[in-house]
């Protein structure tokens, strides 16, 4: 992952509205929940919801499955992991361990 995808990505997260969906979808994991549902629970407007849904399936954050009429959306979890090892890669690099 470069740094231009993972400011997409907390872009994208830093967005109320698409947090909420991304934090509902992950909890259903890799079966994931369908559309419809998404916009049930945290009550969003259908056109509504498939703008942010478009803008977190582009960030790579969530995938969709189509099955039959119903689509399901699922939570790219290693995605979400890149984003944060790439935070975190250089975490304490500049500590000296005779600083402590």
């Amino acid at each position: 992952m470069n740094e231009n995808n993972l400011v997409k990505i907390l872009a994208e997260l830093g967005h109320k509205t698409r947090l909420s969906i991304y934090k509902l979808i992950m909890k259903y994991g890799s079966s994931g929940i369908i559309i419809g549902e998404v916009g049930k629970q945290l009550s969003i407007a259908p056109s509504t919801l498939n703008f942010h849904l478009n803008r977190l399936v582009d960030a790579g954050l969530i995938m969709q499955a189509k099955n039959g009429r119903e689509v399901y959306c699922s939570a790219n979890f290693e995605r979400l992991d890149s984003a944060i090892d790439l935070l975190t890669s250089e975490c304490c690099s500049e500590i000296n361990e005779n600083s402590y």
